[in-house]
This record gives structure tokens, sequence and C-alpha cells, in this order.
């Protein structure tokens, strides 16, 4: 890639920083912009000591936008701004952190996208790499960006990378060998405006590939983009001649006219959605020829990732469950079919523009829901009338009504169906609190 002489780079979270460093290492004239004030991001600067850069914070200057001849956006950031639309208008070329840093990586890259699911398959596939493979670069927007990769200097056996929509609205070059599509259902709409465009982010994942390359599909997605890659796909509802499948308690992956064979039970980790994970990790590991042993054994040990249907407790003989990673309807979906027995749910956070009724079919298992954050009102609307509702002002106080109104054998899903940022500062912030909270109990 031509990287010219002066560079804009929006957003100061750790892409910014990192490709901030990057940038200056190639002796690049920076400027950085960021809505928040210079106090709120001291942190951030202070990881940049040393980093010759002009920054513009606590607003953005039309003028930045109009002379840069590059502008290098983070993920956080919404391609839509209206500085970056006029800059577009005139010519000015505006590129996420992928695009860059995927401009220099040669070694093999894996990039895994969905609407649930990233981080479990990445990290997940990831053990699977690098017990096999020894140096393996995992990244993306699981929290090490690509571009720490290239500043390092490293030369990785292989790059797997969670890749988000938001990283793929800004890619115009970024080639995966191999792409894997878990699964889309309604999300950020708060951002897009429409399904449609949320949808045709993610397939973007396939629009550089080619003949050489892979795209490992869940079944249920057919996607209406031309895909150049050879497509495989994965399923929990029925058995493929070619692909991965899951069958009377064993998951198949069929390949090149031969077969393999795992046992579910090899694996911890509950619930159809993560059996989907493992056979999409199973399809990738086999293609790039994982040794089986390798395989199972990952799979044993495999714990799974905290804040996703992660047991916090039990008490009194109610159990506890923090899944505050859950910040879409349908990955609180998931986390009530993987839970046996009756359910208080507590939910609401930010509301992100989906419709909450995509649970209304799991309503009969949820004994009592309590609701916190903007969006508690909404979803009492679309489901209150289903079970018993409690409107709490805090997650402590949803938390003591939970306990309130709980029974031995019921289970307490902390799935909020929202964002976080209403309330906390992320998914991890609310949910460790959320555990603090439990186990204070």
């Amino acid at each position: 890639m031509n990287i010219p002489d002066e560079v804009l780079i929006v957003g100061l979270g750790a892409t910014g920083i990192a490709t901030a460093k990057f940038l200056a290492g190639m002796k690049k004239k920076i400027t950085i912009t960021d809505a928040k004030r210079e106090e709120e991001l001291a942190a951030a600067l202070k990881e940049l000591a040393g980093v010759q850069f002009d920054g513009h914070f606590g607003g953005h200057r039309i003028d930045d936008f109009l002379s840069h001849p590059l502008i290098v956006i983070s993920p956080g950031v919404d391609s839509e701004l209206p500085e970056l639309k006029q800059a577009r208008q005139i010519g000015i070329k505006v590129i996420g952190e992928i695009e860059l840093a995927s401009a220099f990586v040669n070694e093999p890259i894996i990039a895994i996208t969905g609407t649930n699911g990233k981080t479990t398959m990445t990290s997940l596939l990831g053990e699977m790499f690098t017990r096999a493979r020894g140096d393996v670069f995992v990244g993306g927007n699981i929290g090490n960006p690509l571009i720490n990769y290239v500043l390092e200097g490293r030369k990785a056996r292989y790059v797997i990378l969670e890749i988000s929509s938001f990283q793929l609205e800004t890619i115009e070059t970024f080639h995966p060998n191999i792409s894997v599509l878990l699964n889309i259902t309604e999300d950020h709409l708060d951002r897009y405006r429409s399904y449609g465009d949320y949808v045709k982010a993610k397939y973007r994942i396939f629009e550089n590939q080619t003949d050489k390359d892979y795209a490992i599909i869940n079944n249920n997605i057919r996607p209406d983009c031309g895909i150049a890659a050879k497509k495989l796909f994965f399923t929990t509802g029925g058995v493929l001649e070619e692909g991965a499948f899951f069958d009377n308690g064993s998951m198949y992956v069929r390949l090149k006219g031969k077969e393999s064979v795992y046992k579910r039970d090899l694996s911890p980790l509950v619930g159809i959605h993560n059996t989907e994970n493992i056979l999409s990790a199973l399809l990738v590991s086999s293609i790039c020829g994982i040794e089986k042993h390798v395989i199972e054994e990952t799979l044993r040990n495999f714990k799974g990732l905290a804040h996703r249907v992660e047991p916090v407790r039990e008490l009194n003989g109610v159990k506890f469950y923090n899944d505050s990673k859950a910040t879409n309807v349908d990955a609180a979906r998931r986390a009530l079919e993987s839970i046996e027995g009756k359910v208080i749910l507590i939910a609401g956070g930010k509301d992100k523009g989906g419709s909450y009724k995509v649970i209304s079919g799991l309503m009969n298992k949820v004994k009592g829901m309590v609701l916190i954050g903007e969006a508690k009102g909404r979803i009492s609307d679309e489901l209150g009338s289903m079970t018993k509702t409690y409107m709490e002002n805090n997650l402590s106080d949803a938390v003591k009504r939970a306990i309130e109104i709980s029974d031995r054998g019921d289970a307490v899903l902390f799935s909020p169906m929202c964002s976080s940022f209403d309330m906390f500062r992320d998914y991890k912030e609310r949910g460790n609190i959320f555990k603090k909270l439990v186990e204070s109990m």
C-alpha cells in the first residue's frame, strides 16, 4: 500500500493508538481526532508518549477531514459521519485499520465474522492452531488490533482474526484465505439504516476471495452476493455430503472424500450455538490439516470465555449465569435455549433497534423478567405480557429482585439483549459488576 506523507486517524481507542505508533514508525505526519475531550483520553494519550502527532479533541474539525489524502478510522467510528462523507466526495481515501494492516501481512489469514459467537470461535480456533502450529497471531475485533502484529514485525504461521461488520465497512483489498460466516441476525440497527445494510457489510468478508480460498458458511444462510471462494457449509439441522454437521450426539466433517467424527460431549461448551461454533472450527482446522488428536485435546480443554453464559455460583439451589456479552436479542435467545428449567431473566441496557419478540417462543420458560436501563420500557412493551415483569433502577436492585422471586431449581440469567453504554463502560465491566453482586449475596 502506498501511504501518503500525511494521515488523519479518527478515534483514539486501542486501534487508533496502535495505528498512530505504526504510522509514526514510518515517519508519517499524523493528525488524530476524537469526539471525546482531551481529559477523557488521558490514558490513551499517555500510551502515545514519544509519538509525534497533532491532536484535535472534543469534536471534529472539517478541515482535518478535507486536508489529508488518507483517513484511517477506528472500528467504533461511524463510517457515515458527515465529515467522512464530505471527504469521500472530493476523492479522499477512507479506510479502516484492518485494511491498512492487512496490506502488510503475507501470512495466511483466517477471518471470522457473524452476529454472535465470533470471539468464542476465534479463541477456540486460536487454541487449536497454537497447539498444532506454534506461533499464531489471534487478534482483530477480539481485542488485539492487527496493526500490532505488523508493528511487532512478527511472522506467524497463521493470522486468525475476529472481524466485525464495522471493520468490513471500510475494506478495499482485505483478502482472507479462509473466511467464516457464523450467523446473521438483527444487530446494530442503531447504526445501520436497515437490516439489509448490516447483512451487506457482513457479506463483504467474501469480497476479495478467489477460487483458491475457502468460505465457511452457516447452512441457514444463502448469501446472494457472488462468492468466488470454495463454499463449505456447517449445520446442526441435517446431514451434508460435504462440510460439517451434527447428528445424534456426534459432529461429522466430510472433506475431499474423507470423513472425521468427533463426540459432541468432548466439549464442555453448552448449547446449539456452541455446536455451530465448534463445527465451523472443525472445518477450518481440517482444511489446514490440523491433526485429529490435537483438535480433540483442544475441545476437551477449552472451557469457553467470560461473560458468555458463564456460571457464577449456586445460592440456595438457584444457579446464576453471567451472559453480559449478549448485546443483542439473538444472543439472549441462544442463552435461554442452553439453560434447562425455569429462568429469571435480567435484561436491559441501551437499545440497538432490533425486535425483542425474537425470544417470544422461549418466554414459557421465563418465570420472571427484571428490566433495567434505557430499553426497559420497550422490552416490557414487547414481552411484558408474557411473564411477570419488574422494572428496577440499577443492576444491584435487579439482582436483589431476581433472588426475591426465584425458587430452588431456578436459574437467574443476566442476558441484557442490549449494549452496555447507558450504564457501563462496556459489557465486561457490566458482567464483572453482576458477578460481584451475586458473589456478595
